[in-house]
């Protein structure tokens, strides 16, 4: 297996497991609670995909594979810096407020993470 290969399926698993963690920071908002250390759990994982596929990308980039478009490389930016961005900014709140916000924040990096495989051939 590559690590163009790896890179890409990484890319997936982050797709699907942000996908999750926006619905269930969604669900936690609607239903009325706050964060739990189950959903802080979901959020580092989520977290450490997103790093695990900023390694892999700039080993490649190193190796001189360059994705189509240079874009690619900010909306990687923009994904690893969001949520431990958001976490900062609020200094560790964990109300029903920043489940939303955690949510709606993962559901972005869904749409970054679509943009970004559109930008990488």
């Amino acid at each position: 297996m590559t690590l163009t290969v790896v890179h890409e399926l990484l890319g997936r698993a982050m797709l699907l497991f942000l996908s999750v963690a926006g619905v269930w920071g969604l669900a936690t908002y609607f239903l009325r609670r706050s964060i739990t250390g189950s959903y802080w759990g979901i959020l580092a994982v989520g977290e450490i995909l997103i790093l695990a596929q900023m390694v892999v990308g700039i080993i490649l980039w190193i190796e001189g594979a360059r994705p189509a478009r240079d874009i690619h490389v900010l909306y990687g930016i923009v994904a690893v810096l969001s949520i431990p961005g958001y976490y900062a900014y609020t200094q560790g709140r964990d109300d029903r407020r920043a489940s939303l916000n955690y949510g709606l924040i993962c559901l972005f990096l869904v749409g970054i993470s679509i943009r970004a495989i559109g930008t990488a051939t």
